[in-house]
């Protein structure tokens, strides 16, 4: 009995130290572009492939199709679980910080609960980084502290912001100019953290 208890005692020890090892190289991994694995060394931003299964879910809009609204849609925006545990204990999104914002087509019918919307589609994928060191000055797509992305779903691998300040699907400062005070981010829409933020003590 002793020895089979030394055995799976043995065992278990190996195996705790190969899932310590496997992290350790993950993390290596995840730190070999010295700041983000979305960000490469001239400030290009990926797409994160996880973050529905593995991120924290922020909140959600909903933007009617009324004809006047230039981004109708369901919009659920998602971060990091460590950003999150970082806002919650500074109140203020850490240096790192990834946002991600899926915009859904909006689908509707009557069912027994009454009129219900839900997401449909995927049309498109905003991605924000936070930058408070300014790494990337000479690249257009950074500014205010953040880093900015998009991703159409024909082309998701393809970023399409080419600066921050500029028109249409670039208007990201226009979009976001409202909430400067707030680090540029629509923090009232974002139940999983509001409460814990700090901008106006």
């Amino acid at each position: 009995m002793r020895l089979i208890i030394a055995f799976f005692t043995a065992a278990i020890a190996l195996l705790s130290a190969a899932g310590y090892s496997q992290q350790s190289r993950a993390g290596e991994s995840a730190s070999e572009s010295g700041f983000s694995p979305y960000v490469d060394a001239q400030g290009n931003i990926s797409r994160p492939q996880d973050f529905r299964t593995n991120w924290v879910h922020l909140g959600s809009w909903f933007v009617s199709d009324d004809g006047e609204a230039s981004g109708p849609g369901v919009h659920d925006v998602y971060a990091q679980p460590e950003a999150v545990a970082g806002f919650k204990k500074n109140g203020q999104w850490p240096d790192g910080a990834v946002l991600v914002k899926a915009i859904s087509a909006i689908q509707a019918d009557k069912l027994p609960t009454g009129n219900a919307h839900w997401a449909g589609d995927i049309g498109v994928w905003f991605v924000m980084v936070r930058d408070r060191e300014n790494r990337f000055p000479d690249n257009k797509a950074w500014g205010g502290g953040w880093g900015w992305a998009l991703f159409k779903a024909d082309a998701p691998s393809k970023n399409m912001t080419t600066t921050w300040k500029g028109e249409g699907l670039n208007n990201c400062y226009g979009c976001h100019v409202p909430v400067r005070d707030t680090e540029w981010v629509y923090i009232e829409g974002y139940p999983t953290v509001r409460e814990y933020a700090r901008y106006h003590e």
